[in-house]
């Protein structure tokens, strides 16, 4: 059998369970198949375009037929922007249901152009060029050197974006082993906000890194959030021996004050 043989079996096989996962909302085989179509990259491309083209999208009847069209578009984007922009456009372009185009062209304003890349203790970063001026990489830099080299090992990617109404401050997605911190301190380094809110950034990435750690699972269970809590605590402790003494109050003032919470698990 050849190579080429070969790895459309395995392509094909993969998608099947991405579809399945999709279509039966089951995140483990969706993320198992994400990953594998993705780690193929561009030979997978015909396939998942074959799949979203096979079928008529004028009009949906069932949930399940936007989560599919909608997870194999974001799979497409995430590996060919262009070939997911140009697909988007051929459904729109042929008169697809208003819910497909709201969701597609939702997926295709996500833009790699946007954000800044930079590898870091081994991580790669996506932080979102809105956040310029803010120190972002700078502060990213001191916080993760507290992080044992061996626990950010298969962290696939770590996302810096700007707070866009979200209930928490970050989420962590196993499987795909993707981190996602918002980052709310935009107030000038003057301002004693601004000390508050980094330090609740930080405690926040430490969490998540926590959550990968552990290798938690799909669902926000109390045993794994009070894990990530004890690892970001025990962190914190190296980052601000002192300061972890009152952290509590800290935390409590803030509340008061209005200001997001600190981070609650929630995965994509």
């Amino acid at each position: 059998m050849s190579h080429r043989s070969t790895q459309e079996q395995e392509i094909n096989s993969h998608l099947k369970m991405f579809i399945r996962g999709l279509a039966q909302e089951n995140l483990q085989e969706r993320y198992e198949g994400y990953k594998a179509l993705y780690k193929i990259g561009v030979p997978a491309v015909p396939h998942i375009r074959e799949a979203i083209l096979k079928a008529d999208w004028s009009k949906i009847k069932r949930p399940n037929e936007a989560r599919y069209v909608g997870g194999l578009v974001s799979l497409l984007r995430d590996i060919s922007e262009v070939e997911a922009e140009r697909i988007a456009g051929h459904l729109i372009t042929n008169g697809c249901d208003p819910v497909i185009r709201q969701i597609v062209s939702s997926i295709c304003k996500f833009k790699l152009d946007d954000y800044e890349t930079y590898n870091m203790h081994g991580v790669q970063i996506y932080e979102h060029k809105a956040l310029a001026g803010l120190k972002v990489r700078l502060s990213l830099e001191g916080w993760l050197k507290n992080v044992p080299p061996e626990d950010l090992r298969e962290i696939e990617r770590l996302y810096v974006i700007r707070d866009d109404g979200r209930s928490s401050a970050g989420s962590y997605t196993p499987i795909l082993f993707n981190i996602k911190v918002i980052w709310d301190e935009t107030f000038s380094s003057r301002n004693p906000l601004s000390w508050l809110l980094l330090l609740q950034v930080e405690f926040t990435l430490y969490h998540e890194i926590g959550h990968h750690l552990h290798r938690h699972t799909f669902g926000q269970m109390p045993e794994q959030e009070r894990e990530a809590d004890e690892y970001a605590k025990q962190l914190m402790k190296i980052s601000h021996p002192v300061l972890t003494q009152c952290a509590q109050s800290i935390f409590k003032g803030m509340a008061l004050l209005g200001l997001r919470a600190r981070s609650r698990q929630t995965f994509d």
